[in-house]
């Protein structure tokens, strides 16, 4: 092995060294989960960047890998760890256990394992943060962990934007939508780190974040943000003066992004109004071709990202028409690939999600802020969803299981004081 290292050295040095990089990076995340945790949270914004690998391999899926087995390392170094057993384990395992059936059946199975490995590492995640999530230094970790990567995905979307690459603000292999959720639902989580010393500094990402956000033109993904703001000024108004002072150095910063090149801006909202009245009618097609699919195959749907094989037959599209992967709903994409229980259940755990987060509040479960910017975020979240489908995206899954530790944790501090 040394002389097979040296070897590699001398001829590839550069190379070499990103390899040892890299292994030494892996050996930290296997021997502290918490660190594996913040890996999977990095490449959240930024897996649109790259390209999918072999057998639909993405760097999420790998750091998802390296995620569970950091924690089963763990759990073998540290026998005697109590793990925590809460009901929205069974919820997410639940929906698990159901695309593992539906694969069998689907159409396409490729299409359908692709999809279900990634749900289930999304799984393997929430069960694993439900473990972790109520410590607090590594809940301060994710809000960083989530400004700085998604103030790099907005800044690499925006430069794509404005150097014409991109028509609007996105990575160069994610959908708008896709990149905008990622960065409305962190949003939250970077107006917490307002009260830190960097707080200037925070404002700029926040501005950058919200100019692509903006430029991205996801009408979903907007129309959560006003949810989330309309929910906070409701709840929690003795912040509102510093939300408002961020929110004006966010809109001179989407200004300033729009003024750097007007003529891409007006481009791009050109063909947003060009193609509106066009996504409108393709998405109510999409809402009751996915309606039609549940009525049809109630019990385990057509099969996990199946749809898009379904979508043409049912809408009357012609062969070799554009093809629509998702149904634009997540509801109603679960209940058409997985069926309606898996919806049912998908509903019940947001639900529980919002009710755990209501109540740490109102308890004094953990830190208020934190608390408070994860219920904005899942708000964000759900609303978004009802016009986006983000399923099978981290930010419900961080969020749930974020939620489940904080609420767990609370309760069995709680328990002696009763």
């Amino acid at each position: 092995m040394a002389a097979l290292l040296s070897a590699g050295i001398v001829k590839a040095p550069l190379t070499a060294l990103v390899l040892v990089l890299v292994a030494g990076a892996a050996l930290v995340f296997l021997a502290r989960t918490d660190l594996a945790i913040l890996f999977v949270v990095a490449t959240a914004p930024i897996e649109g960047e790259w390209v999918t690998g072999p057998s639909g391999i993405s760097v999420t899926k790998l750091a998802g890998g390296l995620c569970i087995a950091s924690f089963v390392f763990t759990l073998a170094r540290q026998r005697e760890r109590r793990i925590v057993l809460e009901p929205g384990q069974a919820i997410v395992f639940g929906i698990l256990g159901l695309a593992l059936l539906s694969t069998l059946h689907a159409q396409d199975t490729s299409a359908a394992l692709t999809t279900t490995t990634r749900y289930a590492s999304f799984a393997a995640v929430y069960f694993i943060v439900t473990q972790f999530g109520h410590d607090r230094v590594l809940q301060r970790r994710i809000c960083w962990t989530l400004a700085i990567l998604c103030s790099v995905a907005a800044a690499l979307g925006l430069h794509d934007y404005l150097n014409g690459s991109q028509t609007l603000a996105t990575l160069p292999n994610a959908n708008s939508n896709d990149f905008a959720f990622i960065l409305v639902t962190s949003l939250p989580f970077m107006f917490v780190l307002l009260n830190s010393r960097f707080r200037l500094v925070v404002a700029g990402m926040i501005g950058l974040v919200c100019g692509a956000a903006l430029l991205s033109l996801s009408r979903g993904a907007l129309l959560g943000v006003a949810a989330g703001f309309v929910l906070f000024v409701l709840t929690d108004r003795r912040r509102v003066q510093l939300t408002v002072a961020a929110g004006v150095i966010a809109t001179i910063g989407v200004v300033l992004v729009i003024h750097s090149n007007p003529q891409r801006f007006h481009e791009a909202v050109l063909l947003k109004q060009q193609v509106a009245q066009e996504n409108v009618t393709t998405r109510f097609q999409a809402w009751g071709a996915a309606a039609r699919l549940a009525s049809d195959h109630p019990l385990l749907g057509v099969g996990p990202g199946n749809f898009q094989f379904y979508y043409n037959k049912l809408t009357g599209q012609p062969v070799g028409a554009y093809i629509l992967t998702v149904a634009h709903n997540a509801l109603l994409d679960i209940s058409a690939e997985l069926g309606l229980i898996a919806m049912c259940l998908f509903a019940v755990y947001l639900v529980l999600a919002f009710v755990r987060l209501s109540a740490s509040l109102e308890k004094g479960y953990g830190d208020p802020a934190f608390v408070q910017a994860l219920r904005i975020s899942l708000t964000i979240a759900i609303v978004s969803a009802m016009f986006l489908s983000e399923q099978y995206f981290l930010p419900f899954w961080l969020i749930g299981g974020l939620a489940a530790a904080i609420w767990h944790e609370g309760r069995a501090r709680a328990a002696p004081a009763e």
